[in-house]
C-alpha cells in the first residue's frame, strides 16, 4: 500500500486539518484495514500532563459499546505524535446535508433517534459529548447514523477555554446554563439535540443572529422557536417536542436523550395539525436560566471536565511604578472579539464528565404541549442607568475592612480603561485575560457603555491594593455574555506559569472557581513569599463588576468585595 509511513501504519490521504491537527485515510498493516488516523500537533505530545490526560480520555472513551459511536481501535504515540486510530466513515456529515435544505420530518427524528441512542449509552457511563451539533454527526449511504468526536483529546490553545476543566462548545447549540457558569450535565446534551432536531427540519439553527453576542442572548432569552412557523410541512406537535427539549430551565427539558427522540417519534405519526399562532408554550420558556444543582469541541475533542476553585496573583509592592502597575495590565484591544472567533471557527470536543444523581430532574414523556398554561415570565430586571454607578462602588471604610488594612484611600479615580502601552504584555497570550481589573485590551469591543473604578492603596508604602470596577452593559443579557467569553477567556490560563513582560517576571495562576455565578482566580510570584492577588468577575443585572485585591496572604478578599458590589446592583423589573 502507497503512503506515507506512520509506525505500523500508511497514511494514505489528508481527510481534513484544523486546529487540533489532521485526519487521515490510512491503512492499519498489522490488521489489513483501511481507518481513520487523527495525528494531533506534535508540540501536544512534549507537554506531560496533556498526553496523560489524552491517554486516560481515550482509554475511557474508546469503552463506550454503541453502534452510533464511532469505535476507537487504539491510540498512543508515534515518532513524537499522539493518534487516535477510529472506525473509517464513508459518507457525509449531517452539517453537509443539510446545506442542500432541511430534511423531510421522519427522516429527521431517524437520524435525532440514532443520535440519541449514542448520547444515552454515554451518559449511562457518566460521559457528557458537550458538543453536539450537525458537524459532528456522519451518514453512511443508508443514512446510519454516527457520533463522532468520542476519544479526542482537548486542546491545550486558547481556543480550548477551561484548562483542565471544560471546553467550550458551539454556540448556536450551547444550553443557557453552560453560557452563565460553564456547568454542564445530559441535560445539556439534551438541549443541544433539540437544537439538532430543529435545524434538521428547517435547515437552520435555532437562534442565527449576526454574531456571537446575539446567539448568546437568544439562548438566554429568547423561547424556542417554532419549527412548523418556519416549515409549514412540519408537524405543529414537534413544536412541543423542540420546546421542551429547548427549555431554559434544565429540570424542565426531558431527562434522557432517548426521551426526547421518542417524544420526536410520537409526533410525526401523530395526525398532522395546522400550526397555531396562539400555541401556548410548555412550561420550558422561562426568560432567564435556572442553575442546574449538578456540577457541571475543529474534529475530535476530549476533555475530562472538573469543578475547579481556588485563589490567584499580581506582582509584590517592590515591583510597583506609578498609577496602578501594582497590577500590571496585560492585554490586546479586541482580545474578547478574538477569543469568541477562536471558539467558533475551532473549538469542538467532547467532555468527559462524571454524572451526579439529581433529584429533581423532570422528564416529559409526551409530544403533548403541556395542559396548563404557564405562568407568564417575569419581567427583566431595568437596566440600571449610568448615573447609579457611583454609588456602587465601595467606601475606602468598606475596602479596609474587607482587607483588614487602616489605612487605605483612593489613589486613583477611573472613567476610562487602563492601557499598558504593551503590544505584547505577557506570554503566552492566552494568559491576557488575566490582567488587572478593568484593563482596555480585555473590555474593548465587548459592548459597555460606561463604567466607574477606583484604586485603592496605603499612602506610600502600601501593603494592600485594590481595583474595583463597575462596567455598565446595554442589557443584562449583554452583561452575561460578558462573564460567559470571561470564563473561558480566564480558564485558557488555569494552572499554569506565563511571563509577565511589563515587570519581567514569571507569574503562576491557580485554579479558576465559577462557584455561585463568581469568577475567581489568583496569581502569584515564586520569587516573593505570601504576595497574592485575586481576581473576582461578576454580572448582576446589567452591570459586570470586576475587581483586583492584592496583598499578603489573601485569599478571598477579592470575591468578598465584588459579592459586596453586586449585592447593591438592583434588580427590580
Amino acid at each position: 500500500v502507497d503512503g506515507t509511513p506512520f509506525g505500523r501504519y500508511r497514511l494514505i490521504d489528508l481527510l481534513g486539518r484544523g486546529g487540533m491537527g489532521e485526519v487521515w485515510r490510512a491503512h492499519d498493516t498489522s490488521t489489513n484495514r483501511t481507518v481513520a488516523i487523527k495525528l494531533l500537533p506534535a508540540h501536544l505530545a512534549q507537554d506531560h500532563t496533556f498526553v496523560q490526560r489524552f491517554r486516560r480520555e481515550a482509554e475511557l472513551a474508546a469503552q463506550l459499546n454503541s453502534p452510533h459511536v464511532v469505535p476507537i481501535h487504539d491510540y498512543g504515540e508515534i515518532d513524537g505524535r499522539l493518534f487516535v486510530n477510529m472506525r473509517l466513515i464513508e459518507g457525509r456529515d449531517l452539517q453537509e446535508v443539510l446545506s442542500d435544505g432541511p430534511l423531510q420530518p421522519d427522516r429527521a427524528v431517524r437520524i435525532v433517534e440514532q443520535v440519541a441512542r449514542a448520547l444515552n449509552a454515554a451518559h449511562k457511563r457518566g460521559l457528557v459529548h458537550r458538543d453536539v451539533k450537525p458537524s459532528n454527526i456522519l451518514l453512511d449511504e443508508d443514512d446510519f447514523a454516527y457520533l463522532i468526536d468520542f476519544g479526542i483529546a482537548r486542546g491545550a490553545d486558547q481556543t480550548r477555554m477551561t484548562g483542565t476543566g471544560g471546553v467550550i462548545g458551539s454556540w448556536p447549540y450551547m444550553s443557557p446554563e453552560r453560557l452563565r457558569a460553564g456547568q454542564v450535565d445530559a441535560r445539556s446534551d439534551v438541549y443541544a439535540l433539540a437544537c439538532v432536531l430543529y435545524e434538521c427540519l428547517t435547515g437552520a439553527t435555532p437562534f442565527p443572529g449576526d454574531n456571537t453576542e446575539q446567539q448568546i442572548t437568544a439562548h438566554f432569552m429568547e423561547p424556542p422557536p417554532r419549527p412548523s412557523i418556519a416549515d409549514p410541512n412540519v408537524p405543529a406537535e414537534l413544536d412541543s417536542v423542540v420546546a421542551t427539549g429547548m427549555a431554559k430551565d434544565p429540570d424542565q427539558r426531558y431527562a434522557t436523550t432517548v426521551e426526547l427522540a421518542s417524544a420526536a417519534q410520537n409526533a410525526v405519526t401523530a395526525p398532522i395539525a395546522q400550526p397555531t399562532e396562539n400555541l401556548r408554550a410548555p412550561a420550558a420558556f422561562v426568560a432567564t436560566p435556572a442553575a442546574p444543582k449538578m456540577p457541571a469541541t475543529e474534529a475530535a475533542d476530549l476533555s475530562l471536565a472538573a469543578t475547579q476553585q481556588g485563589p490567584v496573583v499580581g506582582p509584590p509592592p517592590d515591583m510597583t511604578k506609578n498609577g496602578r502597575s501594582w497590577w500590571p495590565p496585560r492585554g490586546r484591544p479586541g482580545l474578547i472579539a478574538a477569543i469568541i472567533v477562536a471558539v467558533v471557527v475551532l473549538v469542538s470536543g467532547v467532555v468527559i464528565y462524571q454524572l451526579q444523581p439529581s433529584g429533581s430532574a423532570q422528564s416529559a414523556t409526551s409530544s403533548t404541549p403541556a395542559a396548563m398554561p404557564p405562568p407568564p415570565p417575569p419581567p427583566p430586571p431595568k437596566p440600571v442607568e449610568e448615573a447609579a454607578l457611583d454609588g456602587l462602588l465601595l467606601s475606602p471604610a468598606e475596602i479596609n475592612a474587607a482587607m483588614g488594612a487602616t489605612g487605605m484611600t483612593v489613589e486613583q479615580p477611573w472613567k476610562t480603561l487602563a492601557d499598558v502601552g504593551l503590544d505584547n504584555p505577557s506570554s503566552p497570550p492566552e494568559c491576557l485575560p488575566l490582567g488587572g481589573a478593568g484593563e482596555a485590551p480585555v473590555y474593548n469591543g465587548s459592548g459597555f457603555a460606561a463604567l466607574r473604578g477606583q484604586t485603592l492603596q496605603e499612602p506610600q508604602h502600601f501593603t494592600h491594593a485594590v481595583d474595583q470596577f463597575v462596567l455598565l452593559f446595554p442589557s443584562a443579557a449583554a452583561a452575561a455574555a460578558f462573564y460567559s467569553t470571561s470564563t473561558q477567556g480566564w480558564q485558557a490560563c488555569a494552572n499554569r506559569s506565563y511571563h509577565d513582560n511589563v515587570h519581567n517576571v514569571e507569574m503562576n495562576t491557580g485554579p479558576v472557581s465559577t462557584a455561585n455565578g463568581m469568577l475567581s482566580n489568583s496569581e502569584t510570584n515564586p520569587r516573593t513569599k505570601g504576595w497574592t492577588c485575586q481576581r473576582a468577575l461578576t454580572a448582576r443585572n446589567n452591570v459586570v463588576v470586576d475587581v483586583a485585591a492584592c496583598g499578603h496572604n489573601t485569599t478571598d478578599q477579592g470575591v468578598s468585595i465584588a459579592a459586596q458590589i453586586a449585592a447593591k446592583v438592583p434588580t427590580s423589573p
